[in-house]
């Protein structure tokens, strides 16, 4: 079922893939000091992005909270008014 000859690419595999991390490792632009300090400032610009977002969410949800309390506040006091001009049954025969 397997023959040798499809196993021999795999020696030729291994060897491409260290050569790229030494290629990678001499010709990265930075240093892995800078990169972790690059990654930490982004990270953290990330995060007061995100910040600023679930402010502005946060906003936004307690003015349609406050839309609501009032909207149900005028559709409970037109629901009692509505109760209160009604007349009882008795007196509507």
């Amino acid at each position: 079922m397997f023959r040798d000859d499809e196993f021999s690419g795999i020696p030729y595999f291994l060897i491409g893939i260290g050569i790229g991390m030494i290629a990678g490792v001499l010709l990265a632009p930075q240093s892995g000091q800078e990169i972790r300090r690059d990654v930490r400032r982004r990270a953290n610009e990330g995060l007061g992005y995100l910040n600023q977002q679930a402010d502005r969410v946060r906003d936004g949800a307690g003015k349609v909270v406050t839309k609501g309390k009032e909207w149900i506040a005028r559709q409970s006091e037109s629901v009692q008014f509505a109760g209160e001009t009604r007349k009882p049954y008795h007196e509507q025969i």
